[in-house]
């Protein structure tokens, strides 16, 4: 900042007529001209706290192996493989008279989780499993192919003659068992499992007639209860499993703070726990846990880890996305440099006046608001000061000084010696070059994002993120600078083990 010389300073009076004499040389008129308001009293101190960008989601993998389950179904001590019911005849509740035979392969897994609402019927059958608890969670699809066959007794409606189907010369009828078993985590990281429904479902019909001769419905509803009780045995050993030992690896290694730059770290501050509430595959069933965290960008040397036990899970789930706070400033010494830069033999023209600017500076004012004062010569002398606001135009990424206007001591003084300047081309002139871009520093950090996000965290954690977007989004004045608010989005995974 350019300090022009001030009346009085010259003690001698040679220097006064120098003075005197340049007055006369440069500026027609100049001790009526001469502009030199006192700098603007600051005001408090203060700006005002930045905005929360919310809650972040760190989706931790989970796998939980169903092969326990699946030996226990298919061992013919657990659930039959044959149902042989061919030797006599059973009476069904309508008086019918029939017998059947069925035998079923081994049982997989399918592949796709379904997810189940609280608000749907699942609920309230599951109500007990869940011990009065919201119940989200998934269910997990079992089936095995089945082959059957089936005989009415003689009766008068069969003239005599057994009726039958999949029997002699007739190919066995083809059928499914599927079987729901439902699964969650529990709040204290246990697996909990529970068989929801089974059912045996025809492919090929028994077309036996009449109708109400058909013995299909009484055939499936006894496999399937016979298969019900033997699955609600095999799924007892899922009940014994935990998943806590994989989130409480991660949840201990991302209270570490990560280095990101010198004097620049990675605080992911978690919270909480939540789940996605959908598990699938198999046998090895996998799902996600949400570590919920408030992840922030500081500055300084290195913060103390934070050592806090695993919380209970949560029920509710937190949106997708990973956002992180970070802040850049932007010193008013650079701002001013920049500034005066783009200012400086820029003239202003009023009627047959002129002036030169010939420096500005930018400083802090207090109040989240700065002060710009700009130097100039010509046909007025001497400097004068505006005080304005700071913004943030989030589409352009780059900070603007709005509200522009003169500071009270300026306002009064410059009606007095210099009216023609009093006129909101000058303040017009300096709020179009009062723009700052922070492009290159969002650049740098999103950077920094990327490489500190993908990386290990320890010999059994890795971190796997990605960094989609970093811009601007708020901006506030103290007295030594421009405070930037940054939120960065996008994703970041933990995983245990080789995971990606």
């Amino acid at each position: 900042m350019t300090n022009e010389p001030r009346r009085g300073t010259m003690s001698s009076k040679a220097g006064r007529s120098a003075f005197a004499f340049l007055c006369v040389a440069l500026l027609s008129g100049c001790s009526e001209n001469i502009v030199r308001p006192p700098e603007p009293e600051p005001l408090p101190a203060g700006r005002p706290p930045l905005a929360s960008l919310g809650k972040s989601m760190i989706s931790v993998p989970i796998s939980v192996d169903l092969s326990a389950m699946l030996h226990h179904a298919n061992d013919e001590g657990v659930i039959p493989k044959k149902f042989d019911h061919w030797g006599a005849h059973i009476k069904s509740p309508k008086g019918m008279d029939f017998k059947y035979y069925a035998e079923r392969d081994d049982f997989a897994i399918n592949p796709s989780g379904t997810a189940y609402a609280t608000s749907s019927e699942g609920e309230r059958s599951l109500r007990d499993w869940w011990k009065g608890m919201t119940a989200t969670g998934s269910s997990v699809a079992v089936s095995a192919g089945v082959r059957y066959k089936a005989e009415v007794h003689p009766s008068v409606h069969t003239a005599g003659l057994p009726v039958h189907c999949g029997e002699g010369s007739e190919w066995p009828r083809r059928a499914t068992l599927d079987g729901s078993v439902a699964m969650g985590i529990a709040p204290n990281y246990n697996v909990s499992a529970s068989v929801i429904g089974v059912a045996m479902n025809t492919i090929d019909q028994c077309l036996i007639r009449p109708a109400d001769l058909d013995p299909t419905q009484e055939v499936r509803q006894r496999v399937a209860d016979s298969v019900r009780v033997g699955l609600t045995r095999a799924v007892a050993p899922i009940n014994a499993m935990t998943v806590k030992s994989q989130v409480e690896q991660v949840w201990n290694a991302l209270r570490t703070p990560i280095k990101l730059d010198q004097d620049m770290w990675l605080q992911l501050n978690t919270d909480m726990v939540g789940q996605s509430g959908v598990l699938k595959g198999g046998p090895v069933v996998e799902g996600e846990i949400q570590l919920v965290a408030n992840p922030v960008v500081v500055r300084g040397s290195e913060p103390a880890a934070v050592a806090a036990t695993l919380p209970p899970l949560g029920m509710q789930a937190v949106a997708p996305g990973f956002r992180v706070a970070a802040e850049v400033q932007l010193d008013y010494a650079s701002l001013s440099q920049t500034l005066a830069s783009r200012l400086k033999g820029k003239q202003l023209q009023v009627k047959g006046d002129v002036v030169k600017i010939t420096n500005a500076a930018i400083s802090g004012h207090g109040g989240n608001q700065v002060v710009l004062r700009i130097d100039f010569t010509g046909d007025a002398y001497g400097h004068v000061y505006m005080i304005g606001r700071p913004g943030m135009n989030v589409l352009t990424q780059t900070v603007f000084i709005g509200d522009l206007r003169w500071d009270p001591a300026t306002e009064q003084l410059l009606p007095k010696v210099a009216s023609w300047l009093y006129n909101v081309t000058f303040r017009e002139l300096v709020a179009d070059q009062a723009v700052f871009g922070v492009t290159s520093e969002t650049d740098r950090i999103k950077s920094l994002l990327a490489a500190a996000l993908n990386r290990p965290l320890s010999p059994t954690v890795s971190m796997h993120g990605t960094v989609a977007s970093v811009q601007g989004v708020n901006v506030s004045a103290d007295a030594n600078a421009l405070h930037v608010q940054l939120m960065s989005e996008g994703t970041l995974r933990a995983t245990v083990g080789g995971g990606n």
